[in-house]
């Protein structure tokens, strides 16, 4: 299936059934990705210019702006 095409709900499922139903599983699972994510961005914004960034610097508030 198209990647653009999905819904929130599939991806919930496909989530919820890799890890055979066990929502802490699935829960540690994407909060361990976050925590990986974040540090990718904090890393790259190393390697970032102010004037690039304008800026932005990457935080935990999702509305940080």
């Amino acid at each position: 299936m198209n990647a653009i095409l999905k819904q929130p709900e599939d991806e919930i499922d496909e989530a919820l059934a890799y890890h055979q139903g066990d929502t802490r599983a699935t829960i540690a699972a994407l909060l361990a990705e976050r925590e990986f994510l974040l540090r990718e961005i904090e890393y790259a914004s190393l390697a970032m210019s102010y004037g690039f960034a304008r800026g932005w610097t990457p935080g935990q508030n999702r509305n940080a702006r």
